[in-house]
């Protein structure tokens, strides 16, 4: 195309607008170098703006344009994000870069693109060798590719640590390495250890790299060495121990501790180091198949972990060497810390409270971000036993309460409660600081706690969005008369059924499981159930289809019926509902369902109701109540035939039955009866999904009687069974075909039980025989036939003629 006829760049000018050349030509002249760039906001329920007000049907906030403008030189133009640049004929091209956010973004400079290509095909052959055993020359094959991948991350280990595309590369090559490599990764980082920790990227890497360093530690406090140790050349260098290189760690970030804590990235690395410098103490695991129930939580948030688990990063050698600290939780083994670094925990915890003040201390604690930081020093307090003194982090974040209980003994007022350890309860973030305030607390500091702030108020607490949770945590370590107390608040509350109908259940839950900790009040919490589901006194067998519905008594015959639900005639007051608290609460229901559109719950067919998890789990805990469960295991086995299958074949309900053959508290009459009620349905249970697992618990706990009996009823369907994909595991399992063909050998192989005429068989005799008692024998054979008459001669060859006649037919 012509030069004449290419389309000029620049911004429409409008009719009747007239640019003064002089104005344009000063404003081209100014200087334009900031960036203008908007900080997304969040909102208090942690989601986008415009997800929270589509959610609540609210119209969608106005969100502020970026404004990006660059410095042009001779007149090149302004250029804006968005928005057409203003050139003249044969201007060059626009300056895109964006000031110092590409010094922000890769501290160290841009990795080079030959050496990010040659990273990504490391990665491909990470991914298939990851976690895969192997050894001979395969291993070595392996560690030549780790040599040569090492040797090309030489001088390029920081660039590679925070470009966002190959620093998960480098946490999946980080478990191949041995202790030394490790050390020469902690070398290679220098003094750029804020940096690291402060960047996106880089502070994943740290993370991993300090998990590894934690294992390595423990060999260096026991003395173990790797070979390269003795080796080195003094007059080269000597590569720092890794010890020296967590001391240089904690030296360069010590001075800006306070800082790095509130930041989203750095936070997690340095509560790894706390955790790290902890004797005997347990670490997150660099797999993703973690245990839920730990406090991983407390270091990788959950965005980290999705991420790892979606790139698919299993943290494991490719050289396929078992996880040592597995190997050390098998064997009883603790991690030990090496005496230099075992006093620096108290230290970083005595300088962080010297320069934070209480009001940080507390603004830390309601932050998304430093709330965990607070919790993990408060446990550290509590093991160093320091919790109960005045000035302590435990007396700032209670608000004076050690202090009011030191000087009790002047003083007899009782303590009040304070503005911030309520506000605590009414937020997402400060809940979970409230429950390790109680589960951390001494005794002493326990009790104050719990009367001054849920005593009197367990009724409306228990049915609060978030409060609830709390409340369960303090429940878990309530005394007798405390949950005979908190029994009759929670009665006194319209007789609890809000909690149902709310679908409020942790207290109830946690009520249970206390119980049956203590072994008392198990009655007095069936109690509350009873009032909670407003069942009828006559109507004591419909607990276990209430319960798994999560319905009151009235809403379930409601739903069965296909009638209108009853009208609540207490409503409660404005007052004891936390409107906001709420409707963020169902905000997040609405989101979570959004979310979960594709994996939907299937929908219960009118007049039918489907099991709840909430339920089901309060039900599981009753089983284990000796004082009470022979009144739920009454009410199960009472139910229809088809609600006992449906319960079989869902995956929440399941678990109940499973509680029910497993658990030891449950007399065995129980486990039969319900045996007997599916004795014409094991067919029907073994073809499905989650029946068939229901059957291996009967199996596993059935006596040989039984598994006879389920075993008959199942031979005449065997080829069906041996159709389907999951009723063929049990038909090995049972060996059924051995059943109908041999019934005494499947007796003796499955069940143990020898038949009653085995004791006439022969046994062989498979005992060796020694070299004197075979020379006896051929002795006695060759005096047998030198006795030998003529006629006993004469038998013997028309003996072997005979034989010799047939071996030629």
């Amino acid at each position: 195309m012509p030069k004449e006829q290419v389309r000029k760049r620049g911004r429409r000018v409008r009719k009747g607008d007239v640019q003064n050349e002089a104005e344009l030509e000063q404003y081209q002249q100014q200087p334009t170098t900031e960036i203008s760039e908007p900080i997304p906001s969040s909102s208090s329920t942690g989601i986008h703006p415009s997800r929270a007000a589509f959610l609540a049907g609210k119209p969608i906030p106005p969100q502020p344009q970026p404004q990006i403008h660059s410095q042009g030189e001779n007149n090149e133009g302004i250029q804006a994000e968005g928005v057409e640049g203003q050139y003249g004929e044969g201007e060059g091209a626009a300056d895109w870069t964006r000031g110092s956010r590409i010094d922000s973004e890769f501290p160290f400079g841009v990795l080079d693109p030959d050496v990010k290509a040659y990273f990504r095909n490391v990665e491909e052959q990470i991914k298939d060798w990851e976690g895969v055993s192997t050894e001979g020359e395969e291993r070595e094959d392996r560690q030549l590719f780790l040599t040569s991948v090492l040797s090309e991350l030489r001088s390029h280990e920081l660039q590679t640590s925070t470009d966002p595309e190959t620093s998960i590369i480098l946490e999946r090559l980080l478990p191949s390495l041995n202790d030394w490599g490790r050390r020469v990764i902690g070398d290679s980082f220098g003094d750029k250890w804020e940096e690291l920790i402060r960047h996106r990227f880089g502070s994943h890497v740290i993370q991993t790299w300090l998990t590894l360093a934690a294992s390595t530690l423990d060999r260096e406090a026991r003395d173990i060495w790797p070979p390269q140790q003795n080796k080195q050349d003094e007059s080269k260098g000597l590569l720092p121990k890794m010890t020296e290189l967590l001391l240089n760690l904690i030296e360069s970030i010590l001075p800006s501790f306070s800082q790095l804590l509130s930041s989203p990235h750095s936070s997690p690395p340095l509560r790894l180091l706390l955790l790290i410098l902890t004797p005997n103490r347990s670490l997150p695991n660099l797999s993703n198949d973690s245990d839920p129930n730990s406090k991983d939580g407390l270091i990788r948030s959950k965005r980290s972990n999705k991420f790892r688990s979606n790139q698919g990063v299993k943290g494991k050698s490719i050289l396929g060497d078992g996880d040592e600290d597995d190997e050390n939780k098998k064997k009883n083994v603790k991690r030990q810390v090496p005496k230099e670094l075992i006093k620096f925990r108290k230290e970083i915890r005595h300088s962080l409270m010297n320069k934070l003040g209480q009001a940080e201390w507390k603004a830390m604690g309601v932050d998304t971000v430093g709330s965990a930081t607070v919790q993990l020093l408060l446990e550290f307090e509590v093991e160093d036993g320091e919790a109960e003194k005045e000035g302590s982090l435990f007396d700032i974040i209670t608000e004076g309460l050690i202090t009011h209980m030191k000087n009790s003994s002047k003083d007899s007022s009782e303590p009040q409660a304070q503005p911030y350890l309520s506000t605590l309860l009414q937020t997402q973030t400060g809940t979970r600081l409230f429950e390790s305030l109680l589960a951390l607390s001494p005794e002493p500091i326990f009790r104050s706690l719990w009367k001054t702030y849920f005593v009197g108020k367990i009724g409306k607490l228990a049915g609060h969005p978030y409060a609830n949770f709390v409340t369960a945590k303090g429940v878990s370590k309530l005394n007798k008369k405390q949950i005979e107390q908190l029994i009759s608040e929670v009665k006194g509350n319209s007789g609890g059924r809000g909690l149902i109908k709310a679908a409020r259940t942790s207290v109830l839950q946690a009520l249970v499981d206390r119980s049956v900790v203590l072994g008392e009040c198990q009655k007095s919490v069936l109690e509350l159930l009873y009032s909670c589901l407003e069942l009828p006194e006559d109507k004591k067998s419909e607990l276990v289809p209430c319960l798994m519905a999560l319905k009151t008594y009235p809403m379930y015959q409601a739903v069965l019926t296909g009638s209108s639900a009853p009208e609540d005639d207490e409503k409660p007051s404005n007052e004891d509902i936390d409107k906001e608290a709420e409707a963020t609460a169902a905000a997040y229901a609405r989101q979570s369902a959004w979310e979960n559109r594709r994996n939907a719950k299937p929908k219960a067919a009118e007049g039918e109701t489907l099991p709840n998890m909430q339920g089901c789990l309060i039900l599981q805990g009753m089983i284990g109540m000796k004082d009470v469960n022979e009144i739920v295991l009454e009410s199960l086995i009472n139910q229809p035939l088809d609600t006992l299958i449906t319960y079989s074949k869902s995956p929440i309900s399941s678990h109940l039955l499973d509680k029910v053959f497993t658990d030891q508290t449950v007399l065995p009459k129980y486990r039969r009866k319900l045996m007997m009620v599916f004795m014409n349905n094991w067919k029907d249970l073994i073809e499905d999904r989650i029946g068939s697992r229901v059957v291996d618990t009967v199996w596993e706990k059935a006596d040989g009687y039984m598994k006879e009996k389920i075993a008959r009823t199942l031979i005449p369907h065997i080829v069906i069974l041996g159709q389907s994909q999951y009723a063929k595991y049990f038909m090995k399992k049972a060996e059924l075909s051995l059943l109908s063909r041999r019934p005494d050998e499947w007796r003796e192989k499955i069940v143990g039980v020898k038949h009653h005429f085995a004791h006439q068989k022969q046994p062989q005799n498979n005992t060796p025989v020694s070299q004197d008692q075979l020379e006896e024998s051929k002795k006695r054979k060759k005096d047998k036939e030198e006795k030998k008459d003529e006629i006993d001669l004469l038998f013997d060859n028309v003996d072997s003629k005979k034989k010799h006649k047939k071996n030629k037919v």
